[in-house]
């Protein structure tokens, strides 16, 4: 649900053998542009900046079979294998793909849209979206179109939603669970004492949700319950700030793994405290000041290792009088500040009158107005949300055995953060997909969602 939303808003017998082969014959034609992921292909040139903090490498290799990176380093330490396909990218920069922690492309569930949404983030140099709640049955349907390669797409992981029980009243649950009464679908759910928080949070799994998403209307000891029977099922989890009326300290102090949006932190300070999310009351601009209550929230998420998806360009694209826009830079600032890991996310509708991810607006306003460095900021996008997702020792950051997810930028996004937008192929599991080959959304569709 985004920011503007919480404000307002087998096959068997003798065909078996040929529908498979037909099978994989569509598959492999449906594949975006690029050469076979099981083909050697050696990238050489470019200036490399790995994601993992480290100073860049000059004159880079990367070797990239099977979706894989299998050797990375400088052309002087890393060997080209014989007869491996060359891609020249002298003058060129690489960075890891990004991720954008924060979309919701099932709320509500449209599938064209939710299609050409995944296939702007990908071309911008997406390679990695975290879904924050909405319709499973095509969050899963889409997961599988990506991981298969059947659309162009970032790779796909997604979230059941646990609320109080009071919450299932709003009428924005509607949209993404048709067919079910609301609070009973296993990816939306209401939750309270008298829970089977096991059998809850198996069913959630089912749906092939990796993380839940813990948002409103629910006390403390309900809450750290949730999380350790997620986490003892292996599951992720991932919380609003401000849970109401379950304060961002206690929250931070129950094991989630993350934290949505730096402005709710603000809550910390609410007098009274809202009770019910719907009660929300617009948030004290003090908060983006340093301040004694603030600071023991953000040495809480440095000490426990909770990330922070920060969220900082949302209240620009959705204004609302409880969320001040300047609030939320201004409060990840001081957290980074803090030491705590911040991510990157958009939390925004699909607006396809902009040519580009509005993740890249995201970041480069973490910059300019929260005062990461271009390094820190390119690490928040790629190694910090991969550690949301669980996966930073798969994706993230570039190295041999990893995934080979990278993009290939004309220009050095350390000179100019805006430097982002200079996408000119992205490799998602070793596919090349060239920014030229980029088709926007139809116009049709655009005015059908203006």
């Amino acid at each position: 649900m985004t920011t503007a939303a919480r404000g307002v808003h087998f096959l068997c017998g003798t065909l078996a053998a040929p529908m498979l082969a037909a099978s994989v014959a569509l598959a492999a034609a449906a594949q975006s542009p690029g050469s076979s992921p099981e083909a050697v292909t050696a990238y050489v040139g470019a200036t490399l900046i790995d994601g993992t903090g480290r100073p860049p490498i000059a004159d880079s290799v990367i070797v990239v079979q099977g979706g894989r990176i299998t050797a990375l380093g400088s052309q002087a330490d890393t060997k080209v294998p014989e007869g491996a396909s060359r891609v020249s990218l002298r003058g060129r920069t690489v960075i890891p793909g990004l991720i954008n922690a924060h979309v919701h492309l099932a709320s509500p569930p449209v599938p064209e849209v939710a299609r050409a949404y995944l296939r702007r983030e990908l071309y911008s140099g997406v390679t990695t979206v975290r879904d924050m709640a909405g319709d499973a049955r095509l969050l899963g349907e889409l997961k599988r179109e990506a991981l298969r390669g059947e659309i162009a797409s970032p790779d796909i992981y997604y979230s059941a939603l646990v609320a109080g029980p009071g919450f299932f009243s709003d009428p924005r649950v509607a949209v993404s669970l048709q067919g079910w009464t609301p609070g009973t679908a296993p990816w939306m759910h209401a939750v309270d004492g008298k829970t089977d928080l096991r059998e809850l949070i198996a069913a959630a799994r089912g749906t092939g949700a990796t993380g839940i998403k813990i948002y409103a209307d629910l006390p403390f000891a309900l809450i750290r319950a949730v999380t350790a029977e997620a986490h003892r099922q292996g599951m992720r989890v991932w919380a609003h700030a401000f849970v109401p009326p379950t304060l961002p300290a206690q929250v931070a102090s129950s094991g989630v793994d993350s934290m949505s949006h730096a402005d709710l932190l603000a809550y910390e300070l609410a007098d009274p405290v809202p009770q019910r999310y719907k009660d929300l009351s617009p948030i004290d601009p003090a908060a983006a000041q340093p301040n004694p209550r603030m600071d023991r929230v953000l040495a809480l998420m440095a000490r426990n290792h909770i990330v922070l998806d920060a969220t900082v360009n949302v209240s620009y694209l959705y204004p609302s009088k409880k969320f001040p826009p300047e609030i939320a830079p201004a409060i990840a600032g001081e957290a980074f500040r803090h030491g705590v890991l911040v991510c990157t996310g958009t939390d925004d509708g699909p607006d396809f009158h902009v040519a580009d991810s509005r993740l890249l607006d995201e970041i480069e306003r973490l910059v300019h107005e929260s005062h990461l460095s271009p390094m820190d900021v390119i690490r928040a996008a790629t190694a910090n949300g991969a550690l949301v997702l669980g996966l930073g020792d798969q994706i993230g950051t570039l190295a041999s055995g990893r995934t080979a997810n990278f993009v290939v930028l004309q220009r050095d996004p350390l000179a100019d953060i805006r430097n982002l937008r200079s996408v000119e192929i992205v490799v998602k599991q070793g596919r090349q997909y060239p920014r030229s080959a980029y088709v926007p959304a139809d116009p049709a569709l655009v005015a059908a969602i203006r």
